[in-house]
């Protein structure tokens, strides 16, 4: 059975919330502070995170950032529960892009419909699978000292391989044959305009990945700007890439 992960310093909390979703046929673990979640998370994954956010050692915004910046993680439902009831609390809760945001005390109801919420929302966009990238393309593409090669899906910066994910090498070609274009999130990330994820869900996930992106192309030591945010939009290009002839 898959796994939801609380974490709560008070041990009383945590059962309580522990046996509520057991009550109603989830599995649940429970750690004491976001160090003990992330080692959880080293060796399992769960379908969704519950978290406090004052807690010792790593509060809940630092755990949230860190399961944000980690690709593996990054489409894990994350809902704070926290006695933290404040407009403002509230108010940067959402800004973080945490899917929900849960004040205690919680009725046993209202904590169940959040779960399931967020768990059928995610559930419905795994279903559909990952969305397969453009069909085949070819072609090399050069920006500087940068080369993407389409057909064999390889990114070398001066003759050196950059290590992509396949999502990540997905954005690029994307970026490359669109030609210098804005392209909006959603396009970006290879889903069609009725997917499940929405604007902010999409946009979110978009930038870890160009992050991630960007990242590696710095420690290859491509120092252009290559992806310029465009706000509110997408992303593009800064240089149009120049298509190498065959010969």
């Amino acid at each position: 059975m898959e796994t939801i992960l609380i974490v709560e310093d008070d041990p009383s909390v945590a059962e309580g919330v522990r046996r509520t979703l057991l009550h109603h046929g989830f599995d649940a673990d429970a750690v004491r502070d976001g160090l003990g979640a992330l080692a959880w998370l080293e060796v399992n994954t769960p379908v969704l995170i519950i978290a406090d956010i004052m807690m010792p050692g790593m509060n809940g915004y630092q755990l949230y950032q860190r399961v944000r910046d980690n690709p593996e993680w990054v489409l894990v439902p994350f809902i704070f529960l926290t006695a933290r009831a404040g407009v403002e609390d509230i108010r940067y809760g959402k800004e973080l892009g945490v899917d929900d945001y849960l004040t205690k005390p919680i009725e046993p109801e209202d904590l169940i419909a959040a779960v399931r919420g967020r768990l059928s929302r995610y559930s419905q966009f795994e279903d559909r699978g990952r969305p397969a990238a453009d069909p085949k393309p070819a072609g090399r593409y050069e920006v500087g000292a940068l080369v993407i090669d389409l057909a064999y899906r390889q990114v070398t910066v001066d003759g050196e391989e950059v290590r992509l994910s396949p999502t990540e090498f997905d954005i690029l070609q994307r970026l490359v044959l669109a030609d210098g274009a804005v392209m909006d999130y959603e396009e970006l990330l290879g889903y069609e305009e009725d997917e499940v994820l929405g604007d902010r869900d999409a946009a979110e996930l978009l930038r870890y990945h160009i992050r991630n992106l960007r990242g590696k192309l710095k420690e290859a030591d491509y120092d252009e700007e290559l992806i310029v945010n465009v706000r509110s939009v997408g992303y593009r290009l800064a240089v149009r890439p120049t298509r190498q002839m065959a010969w």
